[in-house]
C-alpha cells in the first residue's frame, strides 16, 4: 500500500483517484460508468463517489456525461489525460510486481509446501 500511495504521489494523484481511474477504465469492458455503479466497486457511498467525480473532472482525468436512456444518471467518462495517468502509474505498478515476481513465487512456494 506505501508503494501504491508513493506512486500516485508522485504522479499527482491519490490511491483513490487511481482506484477509481481503473475502475471506470476496466469496468465491464463498458466506456463509461454510472457514479453509483463507481461508488459500489469503490465500496465507498454514492456523495463521496460523486465528490471523488467532481475533483477527478476538475483535474481533467474523466468527465460526466448525462445517461441518455436515464436523463437523472450521471455517466463518468474517463479522457486521453486519465488514460495516459492511469497507464503510468499501471506501468509502475506491474514493473515492481515483475521485480518483486522471485521473492512472490519463492513466498508461495514456501507457503505451500511445493518446490
Amino acid at each position: 500500500m506505501a508503494f501504491s500511495e508513493q506512486v500516485a504521489a508522485d504522479h499527482g494523484v491519490t490511491v483513490q483517484w487511481y482506484q477509481a481511474l481503473l475502475v471506470v477504465r476496466t469496468f465491464r469492458g463498458a466506456k463509461h460508468i454510472s457514479v453509483g455503479e463507481l461508488a459500489e466497486q469503490l465500496m465507498i457511498r454514492d456523495h463521496s463517489a460523486a465528490e471523488l467525480v467532481s475533483r477527478l473532472a476538475q483535474a481533467k482525468l474523466v468527465r460526466r456525461k448525462t445517461d441518455p436512456t436515464d436523463r437523472r444518471r450521471s455517466l463518468v467518462v474517463i479522457t486521453r489525460a486519465g488514460d495516459r495517468r492511469l497507464s503510468e502509474l499501471a506501468a509502475v505498478h506491474l514493473k515492481k510486481l515483475r521485480d518483486t515476481r522471485g521473492a512472490l513465487l519463492n513466498f508461495f512456494r514456501t507457503a505451500t509446501g511445493s518446490q
